[in-house]
């Protein structure tokens, strides 16, 4: 088993990098976005802490949470470091926990731990090795541009909330260079992918 966290700019293509490891290897994948969404929900460990912090008015008709009315308090209220210190140790310890499970299990394939702070919550301590999925600025503002409709003014503003690559490259394991078109991306990815892990002597 070998833990990875997967890193890297928005627009970088993390999710396409994890399709293809999903496509080629045995895997485990870790979102710690999604992994949040879902301790947030009813029943969640951070659900409660939340409600009380943040007010009942979150919890929709139906139960669920209203997270774009939270996202708004915290952003608008200056209480973002609030709603980390609620959610993210809480997606720590489930990571971990998950780990630990696989590990248990004799589960012999990689896990792959994405989220959007990976290196700014420590999380290189955790994982075997931290992979920085890089691509040119141009290539990721088109892409951003193209499949999730940003203006050039979102890309700017998340792109400068976001580490440099220098950043980036320092505290990764492994640079993997996501700038091949469409068409050729896959192969591209997959001989980066292959030699790296023969290299660190890895064997599925």
């Amino acid at each position: 088993m070998k833990v990875i966290g997967i890193t890297g700019g928005v627009g970088a293509g993390k999710s396409t990098v994890v399709g293809i490891l999903q496509k080629h290897y045995t895997t485990e994948y870790l979102h710690c976005d999604a992994i949040a969404h879902e301790l947030m929900e009813r029943g969640g460990s951070a659900h409660e802490e939340l409600i009380s912090l943040f007010g009942e008015d979150l919890v929709n008709g139906d139960g669920t949470l209203n997270r774009s009315k939270l996202y708004e308090r915290a952003f608008l209220g200056d209480r973002v470091e609030e709603l980390n210190a609620c959610v993210h140790p809480k997606v720590r310890i489930y990571v971990e926990e998950r780990i630990k499970s696989l590990r248990m299990s004799g589960f012999a394939g990689l896990v792959l731990i994405e989220a959007a702070l990976l290196i700014e919550a420590g999380y290189k301590e955790i994982c075997d090795e931290l992979w920085y999925i890089h691509a040119p600025v141009n290539l990721r503002r088109a892409r951003l541009k193209a499949n999730r409709g940003y203006s050039d003014e979102r890309v700017d503003s998340i792109m400068a909330e976001q580490a440099t690559e220098e950043v980036f490259v320092s505290a990764s394991d492994f640079v993997l260079y996501n700038d091949a078109s469409e068409e050729e991306c896959e192969a591209h990815v997959l001989k980066q992918i292959e030699k790296h892990l023969k290299e660190v002597a890895y064997n599925e």
